[in-house]
């Protein structure tokens, strides 16, 4: 009982700190303005292209799937959403050694698990309630601007979506709170996530063409006969670059 009322302590604490911060309203306010700046040239390419024709089915998901002149919401959330949780984790424990307040804190009948789980949960939260207001916003302005009243299915569909992409971020956001758990200082645990999310984001691709070309080499023009190496070098490559979780929830989305 006592662990059950530390960390839903720790959690209110947690939230009221995140939607206070300044670091949250300055992290929204960049995600808001680019997930709109997106969706209006998503939104407005597709009008033109509908124009004169009858509306397909699901055209409402194009919002967020649609790459319009940049990338898509779908894109911009794979690429950048670790960068949230980075952010939203990364001096989560050793903010509290530097402020000489984590002593304070588990002195308290609190159980240090709690400190954690609390932290993490309010995070996850926070994420949530971030992707959720994002979704919200682009839905209104794809009903302004296309004229589509989503279906059961579309709303289904993105429910489904924010569950998968509130996971996705909350991984990031966990790997962040260990690192500010392994290390003392807030700006290594800093760089060894942001390190971690390049390597991923950057680097596992290129590894994952290099392992394929050696194991299974395509021939600069493959004929019939190749087909076999061809879908070999891709089944490795697919196979290598699931080691990124951009891999994983792209696939997912």
């Amino acid at each position: 009982m006592i662990a059950v009322r530390g960390l839903s302590a720790i959690y209110r604490k947690e939230l009221e700190d995140h939607f206070s911060s300044t670091r949250f309203t300055l992290v929204l306010t960049v995600v808001l303005m680019v997930s709109l700046l997106m969706s209006w040239m998503t939104a407005t390419s597709v009008r033109k292209e509908l124009e004169g024709f009858a509306k397909p089915s699901l055209v409402f998901l194009v919002l967020f799937t649609s790459s319009g002149a940049m990338f898509s919401f779908a894109q911009f959330v794979a690429f950048f959403g670790p960068l949230i949780g980075l952010v939203l984790g990364f001096d989560a424990i050793n903010r509290e050694r530097a402020l000489r307040t984590l002593p304070k804190l588990v002195s308290q009948p609190v159980h240090r698990d709690a400190v954690i789980n609390g932290k993490f949960l309010a995070g996850l939260t926070t994420v949530g309630v971030l992707l959720t207001a994002l979704v919200a916003m682009i839905a209104g302005l794809g009903l302004r601007v296309l004229g589509v009243v989503p279906g059961w299915e579309e709303i289904g569909r993105l429910g489904l979506y924010l569950v998968v992409s509130t996971v996705y971020v909350g991984l990031w956001l966990g790997l962040a709170i260990l690192a500010s758990v392994v290390f003392r200082g807030m700006a290594t645990s800093a760089l060894a996530v942001l390190a971690l999310w390049i390597f991923l984001a950057f680097f596992v691709p290129v590894v994952a063409s290099l392992a394929a070309d050696a194991l299974a080499p395509v021939p600069p023009t493959p004929t019939m006969e190749d087909i076999p190496v061809v879908l070999q070098n891709e089944q490795i490559k697919r196979a290598v670059s699931y080691v990124s979780p951009m891999t994983l929830y792209s696939d997912a989305t």
